[in-house]
């Protein structure tokens, strides 16, 4: 059998590092949103144990969130007064996790990138 054989390789493509972790950010964010959105319907409309406990799991993270930014008593202040509704809270919470996982991610891509562009350097 005759094969011709493979093409030299070139040089490298360049890794695309922010579009990678924008994907993966867009994941998580959706998989966080979707499951926060199954587990609070579930606990409207059957309300087991497993559900409140574990809508009150997904909420420390925001909540820690808004605590390390100093908003967290504000937004206890204005849900207490009823300047904001429940599901403006809940909006709010999800915000801030989408908010935060992006800048984790873009995080992440910028020294993953730096650390790819260092390592371009130092090879010939």
């Amino acid at each position: 059998m005759n094969e011709s054989p493979s093409p030299a390789p070139g040089p490298s493509s360049p890794v695309p590092v922010f579009r990678v972790s924008f994907a993966n950010a867009t994941i998580l964010s959706a998989g966080y949103l979707l499951v926060g959105a199954l587990v609070e319907l579930v606990r409207r409309a059957w309300n087991p144990r497993w559900a409140e406990q574990l809508s009150w799991s997904m909420e420390a993270f925001p909540a820690g969130i808004l605590r390390t930014v100093g908003l967290l008593d504000a937004l206890r202040e204005a849900y207490a007064s009823g300047g904001l509704h429940e599901t403006h809270v809940r909006l709010i919470y999800a915000g801030s996790v989408v908010v935060t996982i992006y800048a984790i991610g873009l995080g992440v891509g910028a020294v993953m990138w730096l650390l790819l562009r260092s390592r371009a350097r130092l090879t010939p």
